[in-house]
């Protein structure tokens, strides 16, 4: 069996949950108990192993539907280019940049990611602002995009580019829990 095969088969009420969660040398391996999607009074378990792992909040008793992505906001900071979003001018009310980022934000990534994760809090928001120029996020260029759409009314705002990313990740998401990897490899235990 495949993990394509499995995200097919396994749904919410199936009664499925993490059993068994291991560190391994290529990365993390699960154990996944659930009932059987043909035949509900059979339980089946699979080991899925997954290598190169880049992040993971995969924890015991989650369980549920299970879904393989490569187009994701959690992808992002895998694929495609990253960089910073500096500005240049003072805004005369900062309060209202930091909504404009948070609202264009959790638009966005819908609770997968703190706004934190990419704002730069090395001092107060409101002192960087102030300043009247520095760099106010460090992130995946599709992210800063919307970020700099979101501001660029009331900012002067410039995207430069860092370096970009390797890629070939996908997002196996179970339930609100998931594994971004290169690699998954599934069979029965």
């Amino acid at each position: 069996m495949n993990i394509e095969t499995l995200c097919e088969n396994i749904y919410e009420d199936l009664e499925g949950y993490i059993s068994n969660i291991e560190t391994t040398y290529m990365g993390i391996s699960f154990v996944y108990e659930t009932d059987h999607w043909d035949d509900y009074d059979k339980r089946v378990r699979f080991k899925i192993e997954c290598e190169g792992v880049a992040e993971s909040t995969l924890n015991l008793d989650a369980g549920g539907s299970f879904q393989l992505l490569s187009d994701h906001p959690i992808l992002d900071e895998y694929t495609g280019d990253s960089g910073s979003l500096f500005f240049s001018s003072k805004p005369e009310n900062p309060n209202e940049i930091l909504g404009l980022l948070y609202s264009a934000h959790e638009s966005y990534f819908c609770q997968w990611r703190e706004l934190s994760k990419y704002l730069n809090t090395n001092i107060s928001f409101d002192e960087l602002l102030n300043s009247g120029n520095g760099s106010l996020a460090t992130a995946p260029i599709k992210v800063l995009n919307i970020y700099k759409n979101a501001v660029s009314d009331y900012l002067k705002v410039n995207i430069i580019k860092s370096h970009t990313n390797d890629g070939g990740y996908k997002l196996l998401l179970i339930e609100d829990t998931y594994i971004v990897c290169k690699k998954f490899s599934v069979k029965y235990c």
